[in-house]
């Protein structure tokens, strides 16, 4: 099934890249620094991490988790749905849930920091997600959450093999992504073939394709988080130049949605 040999494999391949934005936010330098681990840095230099319990929103096969304790801290859990959840990372102090952050479980006002990074952008009910991540987070604990790539950005679909061909997955169906990858040479994802590569970005059960300003107004709906951070980050205009925009366009998809790749919250639980 594609749901178990692929999700972990291309959450790793987009969390490992740096996100172009128009924005001012800084961006690490690509070699000597991983995008990972400057969120993850970013996220620590919140609270006391030496201290501090911490939950992984999205941890994968436990990679993000790995960085929380090389950082310092002492406890670290980490969830998500795949079914090799934390299979590349064990230690004593980590431990792992196969659930999802809509309904985790978990207990109330647990957290000192609860991160996520490029995960809610495959949740479905993100309103829901939101609210579990407020919940579970002790008063005075800090969230940290990037959802990246949204799904209407230019490679809203996850597949680094179409970089430099934006918006072809709102641009065209299956049949035509097929066509025009082949007469570009895109030959697929990895040493995956080109129509499981197609197949797996238009599947629904992977991508929320919530607009980009539903991440906003979920967060504002959020009571008792005081919100530090609440904004969509956004790629540069002159991408639209490229003809696949015009083709999204035309399907009806807005520019505001197209534009905007990712979505920041940073918050504090009151």
């Amino acid at each position: 099934m594609i749901k178990q040999t692929f999700p972990s494999r291309i959450r790793s391949f987009f969390r490992s890249r740096p996100v172009v934005t128009a924005t001012q936010t800084p961006q690490p330098e690509p070699a000597s620094i991983s995008y990972n681990l400057f969120n993850a840095q970013g996220a620590a230099s919140l609270v006391d991490l030496s201290k501090s319990k911490v939950l992984v929103v999205g941890c994968n096969t436990g990679a993000d988790c790995k960085l929380f304790i090389d950082l310092g801290a002492p406890e670290v859990h980490g969830l998500d749905v795949v079914d090799e959840v934390g299979s590349a990372y064990q230690d004593s102090r980590v431990t792992y849930y196969k659930k999802s952050i809509e309904d985790c479980g978990l207990a109330s006002n647990s957290f000192d920091l609860v991160f996520s990074f490029a995960t809610m952008e495959h949740v479905p009910d993100i309103a829901s997600g939101f609210s579990e991540m407020a919940r579970v987070t002790k008063p005075g604990g800090k969230l940290f959450c990037i959802a990246a790539p949204l799904w209407h950005s230019p490679y809203g679909h996850h597949m680094g093999c179409f970089s430099g061909h934006p918006w072809v997955h709102l641009a065209y169906d299956r049949g035509k992504i097929i066509e025009y990858a082949r007469r570009n040479e895109i030959a697929g994802e990895g040493q995956h073939d080109l129509e499981f590569t197609v197949d797996y970005m238009l599947n629904e059960t992977f991508f929320n394709k919530r607009r980009a300003h539903e991440y906003e107004q979920a967060v504002t709906a959020l009571r008792d988080i005081d919100i530090i951070e609440n904004q969509l980050q956004a790629v540069e205009r002159e991408l639209l130049s490229h003809p696949l925009a015009a083709l999204a366009k035309a399907n009806g998809f807005k520019e505001h949605d197209m534009l905007n790749q990712n979505h920041r919250f940073l918050g504090t639980r009151k």
